[in-house]
């Protein structure tokens, strides 16, 4: 008997690699992840693009990134593809309800259309009052090297947040609300206003010497840089704006 049950065990570990497929969080953290999310209602915690979802006409990708600096789904080529232009932005404290989280198990994986990104976990949106899913939901795709259930709720959370930050939104002076409702920068924002209004930073580099502190995007595409905790300089797919210190970083 415990031969047999042996080898039903050995026989079923191929079965449940497959339907692993590419996520790496066990089942009952995944599990656990959908129990803590799903039904919830959050709040954007930084301005999104709202874009195509690549070939998937029925969906929308929410993204902190411009489309074009995501490397989200590659060309046979090894090309970044771009999802899409911008339809749209949802600034800071949009409500949007969680409808489930789908993780790349091998079932999820195959029922996903080609040309998307299949193997990372999705999200799925709604605005709240869309109780019966009748609209496109919106889809924010996150990395796919996410192990466990706590780095995945903390991944999340650069996102979408239980508090609303509405109110210190509105505390900001109006030029600086508006940009960041524009996904835009204005000189003179503080460190989480960029945050708000670009998302956040690929990498962060301190220069103690001029006091300086630079923020970069994927592919050195967005610098912004602060002295004194206000940004002064930064630019935005080739174009310059603000003026980086005279004694700071070069944007190159």
């Amino acid at each position: 008997m415990r031969t047999i049950r042996l080898l039903a065990a050995l026989a079923a570990l191929p079965w449940a690699a497959a339907c692993a497929g590419n996520t790496l969080i066990p089942e009952p953290q995944r599990e656990q992840i959908q129990d803590d999310l799903a039904g919830h209602v959050r709040y954007l915690a930084v301005s999104v693009d709202v874009t195509p979802f690549f070939r998937d006409s029925g969906k929308l990708l929410l993204t902190d990134q411009a489309p074009d600096e995501l490397d989200l789904l590659d060309s046979p080529e090894g090309a970044p593809i771009d999802p899409g232009k911008p339809i749209g932005v949802l600034p800071p404290g949009t409500r949007l309800r969680i409808a489930k989280v789908s993780f790349p198990t091998a079932f999820e994986v195959t029922a996903r259309l080609p040309l998307t990104p299949r193997y990372n976990p999705w999200i799925y949106l709604y605005p709240p009052d869309d109780v019966d899913q009748r609209g496109r939901p919106y889809i924010l795709v996150l990395r796919p090297d996410i192990r466990t259930h706590d780095e995945f709720l903390q991944e999340v959370s650069r996102y979408l947040v239980a508090d609303d930050p509405t109110p210190e939104l509105a505390a900001f002076p109006k030029e600086i609300q508006a940009a960041i409702r524009e996904k835009a920068l204005v000189a003179g924002m503080t460190p989480r206003q960029v945050e708000m209004a670009w998302g956040y930073p690929e990498r962060i580099h301190l220069d103690g010497p001029t006091r300086t502190e630079r923020w970069s995007w994927p592919a050195g595409k967005q610098v912004g840089w602060f002295s004194q905790g206000k940004l002064v300089g930064w630019t935005d797919h080739g174009k310059p704006g603000g003026s980086p210190p005279s004694d700071g970083p070069s944007p190159h």
